[in-house]
């Protein structure tokens, strides 16, 4: 009967723990609705890391406390970056020193 008891007690306990929330999910959770909508599809630290990346990129772009909307188009952009929006190019190993991608690649063939 003792060992019965324990066991079960283990097994609750165990069942317990296993269904605690990650403090990842638990901070996804707090998220407001929209941004969860968007990110739905993706684990709630890769979540977290995109919404922060966006957060980052909006206070480097001079505003700390973005509305909303401005929050949500970052978060979005972070999820699909657009790869014609900066291109750089590299004049190779033979430059010294390297061109700025600015710089067209015929602006020096006429020396």
């Amino acid at each position: 009967m003792p060992r019965a008891f324990v066991l079960a007690a283990l097994l609750l306990i165990a069942g317990f723990a296993q269904a605690q929330p990650t403090p990842d999910e638990i901070a996804f959770a707090r998220l407001p609705q929209d941004l969860k909508a968007l990110l739905s599809g993706l684990p709630a630290r890769e979540a977290l890391q995109k919404v922060d990346y966006a957060r980052q990129n909006l206070i480097a772009l001079g505003t700390p406390n973005p509305t909303p909307e401005r929050l949500r188009a970052a978060v979005e952009a972070a999820l699909a970056p657009d790869d014609d929006a900066v291109r750089s190019s590299s004049a190779g190993v033979t430059s010294f020193p390297p061109l700025s991608p600015l710089v067209p690649e015929n602006a020096f063939d006429h020396r």
